[in-house]
């Protein structure tokens, strides 16, 4: 057990030192994991919402009927365990080894987010730096409320980062979380300085809210760095280049990576090397072949407490016969894998027989992190392409359709239209549409030049003219004269004018 506890401290010490090593944010962080660290925070505060608006009945209905007899006279439990036969002790297997609290605290450390607790890390760390600085500040979690909101307000308006530059205003929001995450971790949970409700700590959120807006007066946390949506052009580009395709486990491996992301919603690289091969099904129906996903935990569906009213993904995507059925890579790539186990597999140096060969071998998570980069890259597309790319993609791609908000939110997981909203992107058109309804009306150049001087140039057998009204109704047969004889050339027409009309000069 001593050894034991060496290792974790001494991994543990490895962790904070590397934390002390770099900035978690900085000013070209991704707008995309600033929202989903922000929405975990929303999430603890709603862990038992949902788990007591439930009545005893939908518990049941919930979990299901529990079968247990109880005893009503006391002594008759002590008979019935004298009585018990050997079949009886079978039932004892069906339970688990005994756990500590060690192994219950395991438990709940190892379904934490792995961007919340890098996010409380780095947040405790910035602060720990600044008291070190200062010299008389206690420990956070031994502050009393007034102490904590004088102490608090100071630190969220030096807070600098190592190379002395200021934190963009949303960096200031995160540390606070942080910050209220390790006061939560410490069992202090009466000093919710973030809280409007909490009077104690109105001080300290006028001044972080004075602090973010003079950030913003200074131009900074103005640009985010997103990833780029892929194109229709771009894929096109992708599978004329023979990135895509079915030649090689390579080819193979990056078109299942693209169109995963893309059909699916799957987001940055978690998602995908969690993966199991017995995800996916396909099958063929009246309307052709299928593709069907049931997703299990992701970073914005945990299946907790505070989670009993969402589903996980269950989507059915319908493909499109033809040479790019994408039913069809999704099956021999399947059947590669032997349709269970890690769906990214290294792959093998293919043969005559068996051009496509997969090992047993996982693909690293650092190789799964820049797989769409190095997919674009292989294409030689120009953007910031990063794995939110797929998902972008997938957003972007039903918003330029015109299909309603509430369907992809649906079909990408998503539970909130801001949530949406951040990775839908427009395209080039649509924003060339916009900006073309704005710009000043175009000059109207009226032409002043002479039809006559230039035929008289012309050859008499390429001067005539022949004459079509636009949307005039035919003539009456009883005013002849107003049908104009094509014969006639323009110096026998004169000084006429013309409305509406088309002129065809032929030879």
């Amino acid at each position: 057990m001593d050894g034991g506890n060496a290792e974790r401290k001494m991994e543990t010490g490895c962790i904070a030192t590397g934390i002390e090593n770099f900035d978690f944010l900085d000013c070209e962080i991704d707008d995309i994991s600033l929202y989903q660290v922000c929405a975990e925070m929303k999430n603890e505060f709603a862990v038992y919402e949902g788990f007591q608006d439930l009545t005893l009945s939908q518990t049941l209905e919930q979990y299901g009927h529990f079968d247990v007899a109880l005893p009503l006279d006391p002594t008759e439990g002590e008979n019935t365990r004298k009585a018990i036969s050997d079949d009886d002790l079978c039932d004892t297997k069906r339970f688990g080894v005994a756990v500590c609290d060690q192994d219950l605290q395991t438990l709940i450390e190892s379904k934490e987010n792995a961007n919340t607790k890098s996010n409380t890390k780095w947040a405790v760390n910035v602060f720990e730096k600044w008291r070190e600085t200062r010299g008389d500040v206690p420990e956070l979690h031994t502050m009393d409320s007034k102490s904590m909101d004088y102490n608090l307000q100071r630190f969220i308006v030096e807070a600098r980062k190592k190379d002395g530059s200021l934190y963009p205003p949303k960096s200031l929001y995160l540390i606070a979380c942080g910050l209220l995450r390790c006061l939560r971790s410490n069992e202090v949970f009466d000093k919710n300085f973030l809280d409007d409700k909490n009077t104690d700590f109105v001080k300290f959120r006028k001044v972080m809210d004075a602090q973010m807006k003079t950030l913003l007066d200074q131009g900074l946390g103005c640009t985010v760095k997103q990833a780029d949506p892929i194109t229709l052009e771009d894929e096109e580009t992708l599978l004329e280049k023979n990135v895509f395709g079915m030649d090689n486990g390579d080819q193979l491996q990056r078109t299942i990576f693209f169109y995963a992301s893309k059909l699916f919603g799957l987001r940055g690289c978690d998602e995908h090397h969690d993966l199991r091969c017995e995800q996916f099904s396909i099958g063929t129906d009246g309307d052709g072949k299928w593709i069907q996903f049931v997703g299990r935990s992701t970073k914005t569906y945990k299946g907790g407490l505070g989670q009993m009213n969402v589903t996980n993904k269950n989507i059915k995507h319908h493909c499109q016969p033809g040479d790019r059925c994408i039913a069809d890579y999704f099956s021999l790539y399947l059947d590669s894998l032997g349709n269970e186990g890690s769906f990214y597999r290294r792959p093998l140096p293919g043969s005559s027989e068996s051009p496509i060969r997969y090992g047993n071998q996982v693909v690293c998570i650092n190789k799964l992190k820049v797989f769409m980069k190095t997919i674009c890259s292989l294409g030689g597309l120009k953007g910031n392409f990063t794995n939110h790319s797929g998902k972008r993609t997938c957003a972007t791609q039903w918003y330029t359709s015109g299909i309603e908000e509430q369907e992809i939110m649906s079909r990408a997981g998503h539970r909130s239209i801001v949530g949406v909203r951040k990775y839908k992107r427009p395209s080039s058109e649509m924003l060339k549409s916009v900006s073309a309804v704005l710009d000043p009306p175009i000059k109207k150049v009226k032409s002043e030049a002479k039809i006559e001087p230039m035929l008289n140039d012309m050859p008499m057998d390429q001067s005539e003219l022949k004459v079509a009204a636009v949307g005039a109704p035919p003539p009456l047969a009883s005013e002849p004269n107003n049908i104009l004889d094509p014969r006639l050339s323009l110096r026998d027409i004169g000084n006429s004018v013309f409305q509406n009309c088309t002129f065809n000069f032929a030879k």
